[in-house]
């Protein structure tokens, strides 16, 4: 078998983006420079998740959501638990904030230096780790957005 060539991220990360989508049977869209898929996470029954790629001052920035915007009432608690995980997880980083909303959206972020050399393989397995603990992140931090901002912890002292 032969060996897999190596790519540099900065010339290689969109043929790479491309062979990871192909992987997985899923079609990539383009927009602004960036390209970004849906996919599955989990096994079949785990949840639909758009990951964007694009680079940003020398990195290249994997961003995972499950499209789900925090509401004014939970953003407070919904940043306390991301401001826990960035505490507790080196990656990916729990991200709050939209362009395109007026309402943040919740995104775990992976960044890698555009100077990295990886596999088509290589690249896959690190994304495919990304969308697993993507989704840890995104139901904990939706979870505990949800908890800490119940009834209970809103009523005063009585």
């Amino acid at each position: 078998m032969p060996d897999e060539p190596v790519v540099e991220l900065l010339d290689g990360w969109e043929s790479l983006t491309w062979e990871w989508a192909r992987r997985r049977g899923e079609p990539v869209h383009t927009e602004d420079g960036a390209l970004y898929l849906e996919t599955k996470a989990g096994g079949p029954s785990g949840p639909r998740l758009t990951v964007d790629v694009s680079r940003a001052a020398g990195s290249l920035v994997v961003a995972v959501s499950d499209g789900t915007l925090v509401p004014a009432d939970r953003l407070a608690p919904t940043a306390a638990a991301a401001t826990a995980w960035n505490a507790r997880e080196v990656t990916p980083t729990a991200v709050l904030g939209d362009a395109r909303s007026d309402e943040p959206l919740l995104s775990a972020v992976l960044t890698l230096p555009l100077v990295c050399h990886l596999t088509a393989t290589g690249f896959a397995t690190t994304l495919d780790g990304l969308l697993d603990r993507s989704v840890r992140l995104l139901r904990e931090c939706h979870d505990l957005g949800f908890v800490l901002r119940s009834t209970d912890d809103l009523a005063g002292p009585e």
